[in-house]
């Protein structure tokens, strides 16, 4: 049976087929039959052109019915409806005819196929486990639908309550009717009781004003009568108790609250109720920022030191809170409530990259600001290179392009040992520590000097050559200067590089994991020792080892040898990694090295103590020298100061300008001193000296010290809200939608805007969407929610105000959506059953039924008609080009067959020699009566002299024989026809 997509083509048909007819009569110089011929391979190949253009399908009927069960596993189903749905497949496949295939998907939060399609009879366990905090059923349909093989009619049975928590399941049945595949729908049971209560929202403004009460609403629902209690906290903090008496339905539980401390506050509800069958719902959670004064967060490396800070900060109307290490906030929620963040000397070692990471999310997604001052322990010299904190910072921690600066000499001492091949999370602890060495690598100059010692087996240097051959480093192979048992079998002549060969050796300890014993301590520190001894003097030489406390040999020696190089002006430091037996003799030896000692059980940490060590160490990352600084910018930030004036600073740490920020103040050496970007929403200002009694003691006293540092801080705060602006977002059914609300002061609505949204998610990913207006004054955007917890809105623009203004809203998922319905989504179900022409709850055996207008199977065939009319068009052109008969083509074969076989047979008898002489003679008298000169054969002796050339005239050619009388006769038979 055939069909076509467009038949209207095929009324082409007859007169096209009437002009090859008419044409084809008028085709001359070939005879009657070869013009019959030519005429019916033309009216073949249009045909077939015509068909194709129709669209020539070929239809194949369905062998039988294939039916894909697609089952809910969401927290959502209860127990009972879970086991309802497997008896309905099981019953199902037992009445199944014996030619039906049978498949299944399983869903949640995803989908997954559990059985492709096959004749299936029993139902075996179910292995798949999707995420049961979600219900998308949109999902699982489109996968459903993509597992129908070819031949087969198509169904789909849905066993869920219909609660989707995200997809639109009926855009997907939309498809499924246009592909004929009906869907049948079997509700389930929910797992909500009648003695269920379950707290729907926390509804609180979304900025209140210090001080000032603000309401509260607890919105409650219950299947039953319920008493119990609410308590309400404020981060973390119990504010208030109430308790309540619930009825059947919907209850709004309203109180008041005030706040006194300005910022962002996180509130909480919990129900405590009885009875009630399920108490993950009982969570309400709501954000609000409460309006008032600037509020900063100072976090200082040592204590005290932010004290003249602190001071002018309160003069100037600007509270400010000091944290010192170890107590700055973890939360992401405690860092907003704050509009500025100062890192007044802060080290990098008293940050997890959990807290870096929450700071660098409230700076570029929530407008918080950022200054980072300088010291002995920030930027460089704290750590911070290659760190997300150095990502935001408006100067490059990067300095190895400085023309003018004194070498360095550093010695890494790497424990390799097996007990390094522990996991830390998801890394090995050898891992982070060559992470942590090549970090140190890069940060270093192109006229440092560095060397890197691997302790595993034995002691050795990294070599470039290593990385030539692909060595295994701890291999005998790769063992150049070690014998495979840690024995000596000679040094190294060249074990130090300068850093501009460093990326051999980075390639090097890419590949290095651990292996072998502890850690050889004497032996190392000899190694390191003997390859400065041959280095050329710098202006520092350092050495950094990381060794695990609880493994160290040779220790016997070792406080000596550090003294020893202490008094060669060679500092030793070390990094104990974990706490074990040898964590005192590891502290002594830094002392006796006359460097720092770390210990540390973190192994992310790693590259930040590396990094931190070799700059405070070598100090090649601070300029020490009083100089006045320079303005390089006219800026409302340095006016109101008479800078003709300024006291000396004593010291600075070392950075590079970036492109793109603005750099306001330089130093003697024309480095940044002050430099100030935006980074996300928010801004971010570095001083790369001190605001301490150290490299700043000239500045204490100074009458321009308040008014800098309260311009400078007060341009880093985040920009305030206006009434006439207001960001708001509300989440439904696995959705959000946020909406923008612009108008003048005079109440004009602002159109024609294109302000992005930047969305924080819970785990601290971001996701931008763009605000599309819907209405005068009104923009939107929608997004799904796929996690539970605090979701952070920002956008910002101008708006038409003149100036920069940031907009932020939160809200909050507290629990998955699935603990929220009470009842199964009949509506929604009965509409997937009617939009695909499905059946509502239909008996098992019934599964399998042939839907009501099943799609054959079709197989295009008007490639297939194409590529013969190619043929037929080759073969049109052949007949009428080339101008042989058929007995002629036949002769010409038979002689070609009686040709072959002659010449095998000739070849299967042997020759013998004399007739070989006499065929050859006979060939060459042949060619002497044809006229051919026989060749001359060379003498065989030479003449003396060379004959004298003599002209000859050519032999005459036989001329060519006349062409064949039977071609002629040919020719003048076919002139004769025409007419």
């Amino acid at each position: 049976m055939v069909q076509f997509t467009e038949p209207g083509y095929l009324l082409l048909l007859p007169p096209l087929l009437g002009w090859v007819w008419w044409t084809g009569r008028r085709i001359l110089g070939v005879s009657r039959a070869r013009r019959r011929l030519i005429i019916a391979l033309r009216m073949l190949l249009i045909t077939l052109v015509v068909l194709a253009l129709a669209g020539w399908q070929g239809v194949v009927p369905l062998r039988s019915v294939c039916t894909v069960f697609v089952l809910d596993r969401s927290a959502s189903v209860s127990d009972a409806g879970r086991q309802k749905a497997q008896e309905y497949v099981r019953q199902a496949l037992a009445q199944a005819p014996e030619s039906a295939l049978s498949a299944w998907v399983v869903f949640g939060n995803e989908a997954y196929v559990d059985a492709m399609p096959a004749q299936h009879r029993t139902l075996p366990p179910i292995y798949s486990r999707p995420n049961p905090d979600g219900t998308d059923i949109a999902r699982a349909l489109r996968l459903a639908t993509a597992l129908f093989p070819d031949g087969y009619a198509r169904r789909i049975v849905l066993l869920t309550d219909g609660n989707e928590t995200a997809g639109d399941a009926l855009a997907v049945a939309e498809v499924a009717r246009t592909e004929g595949v009906p869907i049948d729908v079997v509700p389930l049971e929910t797992r909500m009781s009648r003695h269920e209560a379950l707290i729907e929202a926390l509804e609180t403004p979304q900025q209140v004003k210090v001080g000032a009460p603000y309401e509260v609403r607890v919105v409650v629902r219950s299947q039953g009568h319920a008493e119990g209690t609410i308590l309400i906290d404020r981060d973390g903090i119990p504010v208030k108790s109430l308790p309540v008496k619930l009825t059947p339905g919907v209850n709004v539980i309203t109180t008041t609250l005030r706040t006194e401390k300005p910022g962002t506050h996180q509130l909480r509800a919990i129900l405590q109720a009885q009875p009630d069958s399920d108490p993950r719902n009982n969570l309400g959670l709501a954000v609000v920022f409460v309006r008032g004064a600037p509020k900063v967060l100072i976090a200082e490396g040592r204590r005290g030191i932010s004290e003249g800070l602190r001071s002018v900060l309160k003069a100037n109307r600007i509270e400010a809170e000091v944290v010192g290490t170890g107590n700055f906030p973890a939360q992401m929620e405690s860092l907003m409530q704050y509009d500025a963040i100062i890192f007044n000397d802060y080290p990098a070692e008293a940050l997890s990259p959990q807290q870096m990471l929450a700071l660098q999310s409230v700076v570029r997604d929530m407008g918080v600001g950022f200054v980072m001052i300088g010291g002995e322990r920030s930027y460089q010299p704290g750590g911070y290179y290659g760190t997300p904190v150095a990502e935001m910072l408006p100067v490059d921690l990067e300095i190895r392009h400085r023309q003018v600066h004194h070498a360095s000499t550093v010695v890494l001492i790497v424990d390799a040992s097996g007990s390094m091949n522990n996991y830390i999370g998801q890394h090995k602890v050898a891992h982070l520590a060559a992470e942590a060495s090549i970090q140190t690598l890069r940060m270093l100059r192109d006229n440092d000097r560095f060397g890197v010692i691997i302790s595993s087996h034995g002691s050795d240097w990294l070599l470039p050559e290593m990385a030539r051959t692909n060595a295994d480093p701890f291999s005998c192979e790769g063992r150049q200067f070690r014998g495979c048992h840690g024995q000596r079998a000679g040094q190294p002549k060249h074990a130090i590089f300068d850093a501009a060969q460093r990326e051999p050796i980075i390639s090097v300890l890419q590949r290095v994991y651990g292996t072998g014993g502890g850690i050889f301590v004497r032996g190392s520190l000899e190694m390191a020792l003997a390859g400065l001894a041959m280095e050329p003097p710098t202006r520092s030489r350092h050495i950094v080892m990381l060794a695990d406390a609880s493994d160290c040999d040779e220790q016997e020696g070792s406080i000596a040898l550090a003294q020893q190089m202490r008094a060669m002006g060679i500092t030793l430091s070390v990094i104990a990694f974990g706490k074990g037996k040898d964590t005192a003799f590891l502290k002594q030896l830094a002392q006796a090295g006359g460097g720092q000692f770390y210990e540390t059980t973190r192994a992310d940490v790693l590259p930040r103590l590396f990094t931190a060590d070799v700059s405070m160490m070598t100090r090649s990352a601070i300029e020490v020298g009083a100089f006045t600084p320079k303005v390089a910018a006219n800026d409302e930030r340095l006016q109101g100061i008479e800078w003709n004036r300024t006291p000396a600073l004593l010291a600075y740490n070392l950075t590079s300008e970036r492109p793109l920020a603005q750099t306001l103040m330089r130093t003697h050496k024309d480095d940044p001193l002050l430099a100030t970007w935006r980074y996300g929403l928010g801004t971010v200002v570095a001083f790369t000296s001190d605001a301490q009694p150290r490299w700043a003691q000239r500045w204490f006293g100074w009458g321009g010290y308040s008014v800098f540092w309260t311009n400078v801080i007060r341009s880093a705060l985040r920009p305030s809200a206006h009434s006439n602006l207001t960001l708001t977002a509300t989440a439904r059914a696995g959705q959000a939608v946020a909406e923008l609300q612009a108008f003048t002061p005079d109440g004009e609505p602002i159109n024609g805007l294109t302000p992005q949204l930047r969305v924080g998610l819970p785990d601290g990913s971001q996701q931008t969407y763009t605000l599309q207006m819907v209405g005068s004054g009104r923009y939107q955007a929608q997004f799904p929610i796929r996690q539970r917890g605090i979701y952070r809105l920002s956008t910002e623009g101008n708006f038409g105000t003149g100036e920069r203004v940031v907009l932020n809203t939160s809200f909050a998922i507290p629990y998955p959506m699935e603990y929220r319905f009470t009842r199964p989504n009949m509506p929604l179900l009965t509409r997937i059953a009617e939009l695909t022409g499905g059946r509502v709850n239909p008996e098992p055996s019934r599964a399998f039924d042939m839907p009501p207008n099943p799609r054959p199977l079709r197989q295009e065939l008007w490639s297939l008609a194409l590529l013969v009319s190619l043929l037929l068009l080759l073969t049109d052109i052949t007949i009428r080009r080339v101008m042989v008969t058929v007995p002629e083509f036949v002769g010409a074969l038979w002689r070609r067959l009686g040709l072959a076989l002659t010449r095998r047979r000739a070849r299967s008898a042997p020759i013998p020699t004399a007739t070989r002489l006499q065929m050859a003679k006979a060939r060459a008298q042949h060619r002497y009566q044809a006229g051919e000169q026989p060749k001359s054969t060379p003498q065989a002796v030479a003449s003396p002299k060379p004959a004298p050339p003599t002209s000859s005239e050519p032999a005459a050619r036989a001329s060519p024989a006349p062409s064949a009388p039977d071609t002629l006769s040919r020719l003048l038979e076919a002139k004769k026809r025409k007419p």
